[in-house]
């Protein structure tokens, strides 16, 4: 392995900056080819014994003035990304001229060309690339910035905070200028500017307090009429966050910017957030009805960062889910709002467990506060993210509802303009509420994902019941014999009664776990109880609970709880997958109990159909790996397939009456009512056509027929490509050749191959790279055919040849000296090899060797192969 150049940083070594920036004006002359900027610092030395050498970050640029307080040319070097100039002044102005170049910046931070346009993106360490400055998190300073472009080819300029005036530049007709100030101190990673040929839509909100806040949405010729889902999802999460959270935005103007080249999904720029195309474009010829909903969260998601990550930011980069993880958990419960709560959880426990529950169990494992990273782009991750959403989630489970609203009120209150940590969100929360968090906290420092045992025993003399709970937490690299975490454990009790109908809960219990076992009894049963347990997912842990198959059938039939009702259904249709695994195949008494179950969903599926739709679908292949180890992808893939022809051949008249039932229901436009009747119709389809039930045919027929829009589209593809449809060719060639015109269709038309490609998928995947819809500069392209086959294809990933994985090495290696960031995504599919049967495992590991030899590898990607090569 080659050594990685980028030093190791250490959150034991954190000390303020000795320098702060106060303001920033900021002169931008932009072109594509070299763009010259003018900065002017206000700088404040830290402290009076600091050294009198300000040092600042200054990467991909040609540095070519540095003067003091607007007169004395000072001396500088500019050398390994770093600015150096002596002052010995404790408070002064440094006024730096230096040219970048946008149209070279391939890795897509700082300031770079999508198309015609000009944007930026700062997050994390980007800023560096546009100006010298300071570029950490906790140098908070105000800005002010003016842009000059070409009339003609930049018509928009667009900057952070209020737009104070704008007009031509005097003396060059060709020019105009726009000039921009944030009053708000911020990081430098939330700067942002765009420039280009946009059009416009506009709304406004009025804020509890009586003020108007102009809104606008920019994207490119027709697409600015696709922002007006965004538009309204921008409303609702603004009168939300005042409802609920009493925040209300503080600026005149919210403006929001799609770019079709983006490393991210979006970001939450002071005033200005720029997005993937993918996450706020919408109509129903592009957007599927999971697209409708991650516009609505991700919109959500970018404007709660306004307080939760901008009014209050992280001190350092260790303390990234101080904001991810709080946002995460409000765009979480917005959502929940606008729809069904508990399919929304359902939704984001699923994702946790087959992407977060992996990460944890593999080199990459870390808490979601690090002790160290090399490259911090690394750790944009699911644990940061989701995990550290799950952890905010526990924290309200344990203080309830209002204490915790009192517990925000004071964080924000308390730290208004400051760069702070996730001791102090955590003490906040435990000083409004009265309660000792210490414990608590092992959730910030400790990796890996808790295994909870609980067994229940019922002294039917006593008429008691018996519950013994234990936690264990696997070592995780750096991080052995874990200490117990504190686990709330919310529970309930069922009566055992079949022949009611009803959902017959008879207790409930909020239990918090905080030693390696406990005990718990509950008195005056007339017989013994089922126990639910978990409920909503009460923390993020592994469930260890051997409860029969009639046990779960019952809790999938009649518990109160979505999410409860959901996981048993999972964890029986895991123990039919993993028995049918083992030699001694499925119990009858298994098999029965599952199609029972699925049966009575079906009939019921009128009521609640998004809920059917998540109670059908079989466990994850993600989710099965967790319990199925060492891996072995083909033998996985065969038995879940052997449940769902199972599940088919016991149900298909059901699920052929409910496709016809729902289709008749169908419409071209989007709205939550339609799109759950369209879920639940998907996957009645896509049960049929996995395991080539002779209906599936004729019902992909009708729905190509019927098809007006992208949901119903996609849907025809996939099922035709899964049941090898007799005119799967044509279907596949007739939805390119309709909509290659539209970008983020044929990402979809992209994807759904990568993920269902069977039949030689390798060489599936190759012909498609070399398609002219393809091009790997454009990430969403990459994420669209690549990162979906890694990750969402198993089988063709980990083909038994290795060809698969070669295909991806290949990639990682030229995509890599272009995007760094992206390939440090795709080099991560190899991060599990360790977990896999032997022959899979070899060939993930050579694959790994064969890139570490590479001597020219960027930090993001050798950061990746070291760890996962690591014998630690």
């Amino acid at each position: 392995m080659q050594p990685s150049t980028r030093k190791t940083i250490f959150l034991s070594d954190y000390r303020p900056p000795d320098y702060f920036i106060r303001h920033t004006d900021l002169v931008v002359e932009l072109d594509p080819i070299n763009t010259r900027v003018y900065v002017t610092h206000r700088v404040e030395k830290n402290q009076d014994d600091a050294a009198n050498t300000l040092v600042l970050h200054a990467e991909n640029m040609s540095v070519r003035a540095v003067t003091l307080n607007a007169g004395e040319s000072l001396p500088f070097i500019h050398e390994n990304d770093l600015l150096t100039v002596d002052v010995a002044d404790r408070e002064f102005e440094l006024s730096i001229e230096c040219i970048i170049h946008p149209e070279k910046n391939t890795s897509l931070s700082g300031l770079y060309k999508s198309g015609d346009m000009l944007c930026t993106q700062c997050e994390a360490e980007g800023f560096r690339r546009i100006a010298p400055s300071v570029d950490r998190p906790d140098n908070l300073a105000t800005y002010r910035t003016r842009l000059i472009a070409n009339k003609s080819e930049y018509p928009v300029l667009l900057g952070n905070g209020n737009l104070e005036k704008s007009g031509n530049v005097e003396g060059d007709s060709e020019l105009h200028f726009a000039e921009w100030y944030d009053p708000f101190p911020k990081p430098t990673y939330l700067f942002a500017l765009v420039a280009g040929k946009l059009n416009c839509i506009r709304d406004s909100f009025k804020t509890n307090s009586g003020r108007c806040v102009d809104l606008r949405f920019y994207a490119r010729g027709k697409d600015s009429d696709r922002c007006w889902h965004g538009m309204e999802a921008l409303k609702n999460s603004m009168r939300w966050d005042e409802e609920v959270y009493g925040r209300e935005y503080d600026l005149d103007l919210f403006n929001v910017v799609a770019v079709e080249d983006f490393n991210m999904g979006a970001m939450e720029n002071k005033s200005l957030n720029i997005f993937n195309t993918k996450y706020v474009l919408a109509d129903p010829d592009i957007a599927t009805d999971t697209d409708f909903a991650n516009v609505e969260a991700v919109v959500a998601h970018e404007y709660f960062h306004n307080w939760s990550g901008n009014r209050v930011t992280c001190r350092d980069w260790f303390q990234l889910s101080l904001k991810e993880g709080f946002t995460v958990f409000r765009d979480q419960e917005f959502s929940a709002d606008m729809g069904s709560a508990g399919v929304k959880r359902i939704e984001d426990v699923n994702g946790l467990r087959n992407h977060q529950f992996k990460e944890d169990a593999g080199p990459m494992a870390h808490s979601i506060r690090p002790n160290s990273y090399q490259e911090i782009n690394n750790f944009y991750t699911a644990t940061v993210y989701e995990k550290g959403a799950e952890v905010v989630r526990m924290l309200r489970t344990l203080v309830d509802n209002d204490l915790f609203r009192k517990g925000t009120d004071l964080y924000f209150e308390r730290f208004d303009g400051q760069a702070v940590t996730t001791d102090d969100f955590v003490d906040c929360i435990s000083e409004a509420a009265d309660i000792d968090l210490s414990l608590f906290r092992r959730w910030y420092e400790q990796a890996g994902t808790p295994r909870l045992t609980v067994d229940a025993s019922y002294d039917s003399d006593g008429s008691a019941l018996d519950i013994h709970f234990s936690q264990r937490c696997p070592d995780t690299p750096g991080q052995k014999n874990k200490k117990p975490f504190t686990i709330p454990i919310s529970l309930a009790l069922l009566s055992d009664d079949n022949k009611s109908e009803d959902r017959l809960v008879t207790h409930k219990q909020l239990i918090t776990l905080q030693e390696e076992k406990q005990t718990v009894r509950i008195d005056n049963f007339d017989s013994r109880p089922i126990l639910s347990v978990l409920r909503n997912f009460s923390a993020p842990v592994i469930l260890e609970f051997d409860q029969t198959p009639r046990d779960l059938s019952v809790l999938m039939a009649k518990d109160d709880d979505p999410f409860n009702r959901w996981d048993a259904g999972q964890r029986l249709m895991l123990e039919f997958i993993l028995s049918d695994m083992q030699s001694e195949g499925v119990s009858p008494e298994l098999k029965e109990s599952i199609l029972v179950a699925l049966e009575r969903t079906l009939r019921e599926s009128d009521d609640e159909p998004a809920l059917a739709a998540k109670l059908l679908t079989p466990p994850a292949y993600g989710f099965i790996c967790e319990h199925a180890k060492p891996i072995d992808p083909h033998k996985i893939l065969r038995s879940r397939k052997k449940l769902v022809r199972s599940i088919a051949d016991h149900c298909g008249e059901l699920l052929i009456e409910r496709f016809e039932t729902t289709q008749q229901r169908n419409q071209r436009g989007y709205s939550g009512e339609v799109a759950a009747n369209r879920s639940l119709r998907d996957v009645c389809l896509l049960l049929l056509s996995q395991c080539r039930h002779p209906a599936s045919e004729d019902l992909i027929n009708h729905l190509r027929k019927q098809a007006t829009n992208l949901t119903d589209r996609c849907s025809t593809m996939t099922a035709a490509i899964r049941s090898a449809h007799p005119q799967q060719a044509d279907i596949i060639s007739e939805m390119y050749e309709n909509w290659s015109h539209e970008p983020l269709v044929v990402d979809k038309w992209l994807r759904i191959q990568a993920m269902e490609a069977d039949q030689n998928p390798t060489q599936t995947i190759r012909d498609l790279s070399e398609h002219e819809a393809f091009n790997y500069r454009n990430p969403n392209k990459v994420y669209s055919l690549l990162l979906a086959f890694s990750h969402g294809n198993p089988g063709g990933f980990h083909s038994r040849d290795g060809s698969g994985q070669d295909l991806i090495r290949e990639w990682v290696e030229k995509i890599d000296p272009v995007n760094p960031q992206v390939a440090a995504r795709l080099v991560s599919a190899f991060n599990s090899w360790r977990q896999y049967q032997k022959d899979t495992s070899n060939f993930m590991r050579q694959e790994l060797e064969t890139l570490s030899q590479i001597s020219d590898l960027s930090s993001d990607v050798s950061e990746i192969i070291s760890k996962a090569l690591s014998d630690t």
